[in-house]
């Protein structure tokens, strides 16, 4: 009989306004589906919409691909117990470390609530040194005050990558002396990068730059320092961004930036784009641009590169070596010539070595995605966290403990 995982998230499918957490999850789904049985418990609307999805049942469990999903916006602390005790769960999957759904599900852990269980936590980049720096006061006080009660105890981290993984050993320190396992275990690769490396070339690269900007717009995000190293930028440029407005104040003073910029740069907002479209869209551009505080893995980084749209972004994301791999440029945030230095390099790179950059970008997601069979490291994953369960969770003995 297949392991049960009762997977915990504030958004899911049809939902795309979330990224990258609806991305990886749906993957996740796609991948493993077939070695557990899978539950996700998750709301009824989009981020950032007021009405549920239409067409959408609700307060039911359906089959959404490999999984049976409730979508629901009752997230009381008796509906959500109600539903695991539904389940019956063998690992309880949460991915956020401060959403209130996460919490809500830790507080009956805490409290003897729930069936006994393996606790797997995603905190899906939350713990970043960027995602901290933001509300960092109210982020400080919940973290500290959680981790030394014992919320998070005996839980298994799920790390998306290396990177990610000091993030949450650093984020942890509070726990210093209490044994931790962290679980490194990439997001999983979309059967449509592959489709997109597939198509014919992108077209010659014009004069000047077409930039695009593709991510929830807020402090996170960093969409004001895109604009700003744009200023100074000789020769046509343009910036369309799409994305939901997380953030609306952050956008205020966005737009407020627009009207100051010289008559050779254009900025355009153009609306949300769905997930499945992220590709589509990135062929009209000649660079993707995302100067991110920070990334657990980045997957529109990688939608735009299996498009053919080399990258410049924060080196605050797992893909630190592009330029070695000469599909891109991560660089770091604090060396302002830096960036404007290789912007205009961007707007004056001639179409022969822009179409090879180009090229190597879409084999370098080719390459990725099909290097080796990477749903096995998530399998592994849920099966470490049985086994720590099953061991009394004693991380130690299982060779990889960390924090």
């Amino acid at each position: 009989m297949r392991p049960k995982i009762f997977i915990v998230a504030d958004w899911y499918v049809p939902g795309y306004k979330a990224g990258g957490l609806i991305t990886a999850l749906s993957n996740l789904a796609d991948f493993i589906g077939g070695a557990f049985t899978l539950f996700i418990f998750t709301r009824d609307r989009d981020l950032t919409d007021k009405s549920p999805y239409a067409d959408v049942p609700r307060m039911n469990w359906e089959s959404v691909g490999k999984a049976r999903v409730l979508y629901t916006s009752d997230l009381s602390l008796r509906h959500v117990r109600k539903r695991i005790f539904e389940v019956m769960p063998d690992i309880i999957y949460l991915n956020s470390f401060f959403s209130t759904l996460t919490i809500k599900t830790l507080f009956l852990r805490k409290l003897g609530l729930l069936p006994d269980c393996a606790f797997v936590v995603a905190p899906r980049g939350e713990l970043s040194p960027g995602a901290l720096e933001i509300k960092s006061l109210k982020k400080t006080v919940y973290r500290d005050c959680a981790l030394r009660t014992g919320l998070y105890s005996d839980v298994v981290w799920h790390a998306s990558s290396a990177l990610e993984g000091e993030h949450i050993s650093t984020a942890l320190r509070s726990q210093r002396g209490k044994p931790q396992l962290i679980h490194i275990a990439s997001d999983l690769p979309s059967l449509d990068w592959l489709r997109a490396t597939g198509r014919p070339s992108k077209g010659p690269k014009s004069a000047g730059a077409r930039f695009l900007f593709l991510s929830r717009i807020s402090p996170m995000k960093n969409l004001l320092f895109a604009i700003e190293m744009l200023r100074d930028l000789k020769g046509h440029v343009e910036l369309d961004i799409f994305g939901p407005i997380d953030d609306q104040e952050y956008w205020k003073d966005c737009q407020k930036q627009f009207g100051s910029l010289p008559t050779n740069i254009v900025v355009r907002y153009r609306g949300m784009v769905p997930r499945q479209l992220v590709s589509t869209v990135a062929l009209d551009y000649d660079f993707f641009l995302l100067p991110t505080l920070g990334e657990n893995f980045g997957y529109v980084i990688l939608e735009a590169m299996a498009a053919g749209c080399p990258v410049i972004v924060s080196d605050q994301t797992p893909w630190r070596h592009l330029a070695e791999q000469k599909v891109g440029w991560a660089l770091p945030l604090d060396e302002i010539r830096l960036w404007r230095s290789v912007l205009q390099q961007c707007v004056d790179m001639e179409p022969e070595a822009y179409a090879t950059l180009s090229l190597r970008a879409r084999a370098f997601v080719e390459e990725w995605a099909t290097a080796t069979n990477r749903g096995d490291e998530t399998v592994q994953l849920f099966r470490r966290a049985l086994e720590r369960k099953s061991q009394g969770n004693h991380p130690s003995s299982l060779g990889e403990s960390r924090g």
